[in-house]
């Protein structure tokens, strides 16, 4: 069985990605600002007037020709006092055009149900924030769209409320080494 990063330089050698790297972790992430009452979440597909604490990717759901990343956990963040994570979600992640991760419910991960989807925790203590480790590394090459859409189980959302997506993982970034 591969490691993740003998995965990444796979992929990126199949894709005939030359250029050198700079091993790392990475993270992404992306919020949405809701209309009250709404229930569909699309992530890394609008970037219009946000900030970079809103998503740290720059206009596009793409990541740079020397860049890559292994997605090793999904992070789902709800800042709302009237809703919470609690309830049955539908997660799907799509890299180009195949849904890597389809209809995902990652909810069992969320406060106190004991039903947690990796061993290292028995679930948080919190309703507005989870995070699921995948057993299964996804891969994002460089230059692939990618997007992620979720689907609430409740319609109790408050107009203005955030829900956040955190992709975490390893990565691989540009690095000019002895180039410039």
């Amino acid at each position: 069985m591969a490691n993740q990063v003998q995965k990444v330089g796979y992929v990126d050698s199949k894709l005939g990605v030359s250029l050198p790297g700079q091993q790392t972790t990475r993270v992404i992430y992306d919020s949405v600002n809701a209309a009250a009452g709404q229930q569909f979440f699309q992530f890394f597909t609008n970037f219009a007037g946000k900030n970079e604490f809103q998503s740290n990717l720059n206009g596009t759901n793409k990541l740079d020709s020397g860049e890559s990343m292994v997605i090793k956990s999904v992070q789902l963040i709800m800042n709302s006092a009237t809703s919470n994570l609690a309830d049955h979600l539908n997660l799907n992640i799509t890299v180009g055009n195949q849904v890597v991760l389809k209809d995902f419910d990652p909810s069992f991960n969320c406060s106190s149900r004991g039903l947690s989807f990796d061993r290292l925790h028995s679930g948080f203590n919190s309703t507005t924030n989870l995070e699921i480790r995948l057993l299964t590394d996804i891969v994002i090459p460089p230059q692939v769209n990618f997007k992620a859409e979720l689907n609430l189980g409740n319609a109790l959302i408050a107009a203005n409320d955030d829900i956040t997506i955190v992709l975490k993982g390893y990565g691989r970034i540009f690095s000019a080494g002895n180039s410039f």
